[in-house]
């Protein structure tokens, strides 16, 4: 598996691209500005992507959005908690994690968990703005911790982290997990 960060946009959003080394079938996870930039390394890198995956869709995860569907003419792909799909030969799980947003969801792939803004490195997305629930994100973050520690966390917005890291270093963790 290739994993490619790409930060874009005002706010630094980490904009995916996860594909099969084999057949460079790719998935574009958050493509939050700079269509450009994220087309650049698409080309750059020879990924034949299939579909646009969003973990919510705050104005800062989805601001490339039209311009990506319209040149490479391919679709955000609608999952729900649950759901399962290939890229090549990867398999992409779905979690609802409703807490930052009401439709705040993680993708799983491999030991690989892109966590949109439910789960950053020592901190938690925002439960303040319209559709969050700070109760919520509190029993997401419980799903996310049921993983193994040597589980890498790819957030929405600043480094990489490990579900062990943020199972000890995590202040939003420490007290209620």
């Amino acid at each position: 598996m290739i994993i490619k960060r790409i930060v874009v946009g005002l706010l630094e959003t980490n904009c995916y691209l996860v594909a099969d080394e084999k057949t460079k079938e790719a998935v574009i996870i958050d493509p939050g500005d700079e269509a450009e930039k994220i087309l650049n390394v698409i080309k750059k890198e020879n990924f034949k992507p299939k579909f646009i995956l969003l973990t919510h869709t705050h104005p800062d995860h989805i601001g490339a959005l039209e311009d990506l569907k319209e040149k490479l003419d391919i679709e955000v792909l609608k999952v729900k908690d649950g759901d399962k799909f290939q890229i090549g030969n990867l398999e992409v799980r779905t979690i609802g994690t409703p807490g930052h947003t009401s439709e705040s969801i993680c993708f799983v792939i491999d030991s690989n968990i892109f966590s949109g803004d439910t789960l950053f490195k020592n901190g938690i997305g925002r439960t303040d703005l319209e559709g969050g629930d700070f109760d919520q994100i509190q029993n997401s973050l419980k799903l996310l911790m049921e993983f193994p520690n040597h589980f890498k966390v790819f957030p929405g917005h600043g480094p990489e982290t490990t579900i062990g890291e943020e199972r000890k270093n995590n202040p939003f963790l420490t007290a209620t997990i």
